[in-house]
């Protein structure tokens, strides 16, 4: 299975627009947005979007390798090293674009490397949009200096050529000096050069989000869901900072004439107490009525609340309007009463909409390239037995339709005739066709049997 692997071909297919995006976009998710200005305040609108997004893509997902004993063991460790982590791995998708989940043998199990947009490169991409050509890159820190490992990848009608590569990383992203990968404990056990024969895709599945691209028109890679709500939630930040701004500089002011403040004893000068909701004033002299008898006077302003919540709400409008959520998604007012699940497709047409063409158009197909590689590795690698592999992946509606409807609608189908019940069991369980009929249905009836001739 393993031979010796020429170096990964290719041109990079990343313009300097779309890396340019494609860094901002991940420094707006990891709080540090290009619009951030001394003294401003962030809403965390990109991590608010992502995390709604992917919890509603991921709430009902199953996925399955089938029922036997090479699915069986398949499905055990999708559960116990993929799922745990697969909201945040489509939370990243949704903040740049995509990610690339990898998955790799470690002793007797598989478990699954996430690695995010700015760290893919890839040299050559498909028609239907798959990388099958490109690097990756990997950090680690030896003797207090940073190092980098690139994982060059290749698929060839022959193969899948894979190379690694180990350099101390340098100040400016540059490159230096080569390392051996035996130096880095993190990568040790890395073969530098293989060859995967017999495989037909990349050994990984790619997370992607299904929007248009509106940066870079010749450019095939995916963008992040809130590539055009990037100036929405810039607008969102100023408005969010101002509004505290108000509020910290809207206290409670005293002004005070000057002959009714005494000198501290203590201290020897100043005013005694000091009151922590109030802004002190001291004036000179004081004249007029003020002067006269009443040394002191109160001035509270008026905090415009209302205001700063309409321009919120507004913006609020065009960020699900951008990001294709349902209008009122992100709102002040809070919603009373409960809702059929009829009422929530009607209602939330647009967020329903969003999340089913993320789950149809930029999931599925990853995670399913995902199990085809457990599969492969489980073969290289003899961690389980032979047996039939039959993958599938399911998301479930709940959270948008009445389930109940939808299951007499559907065994309405099976009862005429339209319909194979083994398709409504395994969409009702969230399991392969196949898996619906050895493990879930019954045994024929023998009165429906016909007899042997």
């Amino acid at each position: 299975m393993f031979q010796s692997a020429p170096t990964a071909p290719g041109e990079l297919q990343v313009s300097e627009k779309m890396a340019n995006a494609i860094t901002n976009w991940l420094l707006a998710f990891y709080q540090q947005p290009a619009w951030l200005e001394k003294g401003y305040r962030v809403t965390n609108t990109p991590i608010s979007v992502t995390d709604y997004m992917s919890t509603l893509a991921c709430n009902e997902i199953a996925m399955s390798a089938g029922a036997s004993a090479r699915g069986n063991w398949i499905n055990d460790q999708l559960a116990r090293f993929l799922l745990p982590q697969l909201k945040n791995a489509v939370q990243l998708a949704g903040a740049g674009g995509r990610v690339v989940v990898k998955p790799y043998p470690s002793g007797r199990n598989i478990y699954c490397e996430i690695v995010p947009a700015d760290r893919i490169y890839p040299t050559r991409i498909s028609g239907a949009g798959v990388t099958e050509a490109g690097f990756f890159t990997d950090f680690a820190i030896l003797r207090g200096r940073k190092v980098v490992r690139v994982e060059a990848f290749d698929l060839q009608p022959d193969g899948l050529y894979i190379q690694n590569r180990a350099y101390w990383y340098n100040a400016g992203d540059a490159l230096g000096g080569e390392l051996a990968l035996t130096e880095v404990p993190e990568w040790a056990g890395l073969e530098p050069e293989v060859v995967i024969r017999g495989v037909d895709r990349p050994l990984f599945g790619e997370l992607r989000m299904p929007m248009a691209n509106t940066v870079d028109e010749t450019s095939k890679l995916p963008v992040s869901m809130y590539a055009r709500a990037t100036d929405t939630m810039a607008e969102l930040d100023r408005i969010y900072s101002e509004f505290l701004w108000e509020i910290h500089t809207g206290k409670r002011k005293r002004i005070v004439d000057r002959t009714a403040i005494r000198p501290d004893k203590v201290t020897g000068g100043g005013v005694p107490f000091k009151d922590q909701v109030t802004d002190l004033y001291l004036t000179m002299d004081l004249t007029g009525d003020m002067g006269q008898g009443d040394p002191f006077r109160d001035y509270t302003p008026t905090l415009r609340v209302e205001d700063y919540q309409k321009a919120i709400d507004i913006q609020c409008r065009l960020l699900e309007r951008q990001t294709g959520f349902s209008p009122g998604t992100f709102s002040f007012d809070i919603k009373t009463g409960r809702m059929t699940a009829t009422q929530v497709v009607s209602d939330d047409k647009e967020t329903y909409n969003t999340t089913k063409a993320i789950q149809e158009n930029g999931l599925r197909q990853g995670l399913l390239d995902l199990m085809y590689a457990y599969d492969v590795y489980a073969t290289l690698y003899g961690l389980a037995p032979t047996g039939a592999f039959d993958p599938s992946v399911s998301f479930g509606d709940s959270i948008f339709e009445d389930t109940g409807v939808e299951f007499a609608r559907r065994k309405g189908l099976v009862d005429s005739g339209y319909l194979r019940p083994e398709l409504l069991v395994g969409w009702y369980f969230g399991v392969s066709e196949q898996e619906a009929r050895e493990k879930y249905m019954p045994e024929p009836s023998p009165m429906l049997r016909f007899p042997e001739e």
